[in-house]
């Protein structure tokens, strides 16, 4: 009878046994409700069907609660369909009244770029609101210490409503198709910084946040402890090793408890995959990124049980 070592046993045994796969309740933090098929309001068909699709997807892959941008008159038929499963709350700044994206509507319908302070704050004190943006300031070409967004600032820190920034870059030939003033360069992470400085007790996500591109976001991680991230798209637009080296980037600098999972709309199934294909990442490190580090940040109970 042949003996085999008692490590071999182990080894093979670690080498058959199947990795742990997430399949748990999700927040999504990075959701938007806007046009996505053609130009128009939120009762034009192919909008209509954008939306009967994403709620769907919500449904079948248990998510049990999602951040979601987009102009007014979206959210409201949005929310409309889901109250309970949506934190809505509205992107600016605007570019010419319309949301900078392929199929554009006005952001808000009293018009103009930047919602109305008196209004905003009428929606959050009244729970129909719950987070600001995404803000588009790279997309307008307005810094984020913009004079003009301090009201903003002061409101969100004042009622204690997360702020999520857009960073880093944005599709090909931007400046061109919808937002001349659009440059990658504002698009740094760190550019945050001021703003924080500012405001002490705001409430603050990154998103897009990719170290492998701008490293800086490891040290504002480190010196603000309270800042968090959504690193969509790139767990669906960077290859899978070069995702995972981002991943175990976050991971070896302690940061993972700082991801909260953003979908920027893209297919669920293809995040989920991404994510439980990093073997690298123990059962507890995916239920934080999937529900529980933004449970946290939201001061939320029992949505991730």
């Amino acid at each position: 009878m042949m003996r085999i070592p008692g490590g071999t046993l182990l080894l093979l045994f670690l080498l058959v046994m199947p990795a742990f796969a997430y399949d748990g309740p999700i927040i999504d933090m990075h959701l938007h409700a806007w046009p996505l098929g053609e130009h128009g309001g939120p009762d034009e068909p192919k909008n209509v069907a954008a939306r009967e699709n994403a709620l769907a997807r919500l449904e079948r892959f248990n998510v049990v609660l999602a951040a979601t941008s987009g102009p007014e008159a979206f959210l409201d038929a949005w929310m409309e369909v889901e109250p309970d499963r949506l934190l809505s709350g509205p992107i600016f700044p605007c570019i010419n009244g319309k949301n900078p994206t392929w199929f554009q509507y006005r952001c808000f319908e009293a018009g103009g770029n930047f919602p109305d302070p008196e209004w905003l704050e009428a929606k959050y004190t009244s729970g129909e609101y719950g987070v600001m943006g995404e803000l588009y300031n790279q997309y307008a070409g307005i810094p984020y210490g913009d004079p003009r967004m301090n009201p903003y600032y002061e409101m969100a820190q004042r009622l204690g409503i997360p702020v999520a920034f857009h960073t880093h870059s944005a599709p090909p030939l931007t400046a061109h198709r919808c937002c001349p003033d659009f440059r990658i360069k504002n698009g740094n992470p760190l550019l945050v910084e001021d703003v924080l400085a500012r405001y002490p007790k705001l409430k603050v996500y990154i998103m897009h946040a990719n170290p492998l591109v701008y490293p800086e976001v490891m040290d504002l991680l480190t010196q603000y402890p309270k800042v968090h991230v959504d690193i969509s798209p790139w767990e669906w637009v960077l290859p899978r090793e070069k995702f995972h080296r981002l991943l175990r980037t976050y991971q070896e600098q302690g940061l993972l408890g700082r991801i909260m999972f953003g979908s920027d709309g893209h297919d669920y199934g293809d995040s989920l995959e991404a994510y439980n294909s990093a073997k690298f990442l123990s059962e507890r490190e995916l239920a934080g990124i999937f529900c529980k580090n933004a449970e946290r940040f939201l001061r939320r109970r029992n949505l991730c049980d």
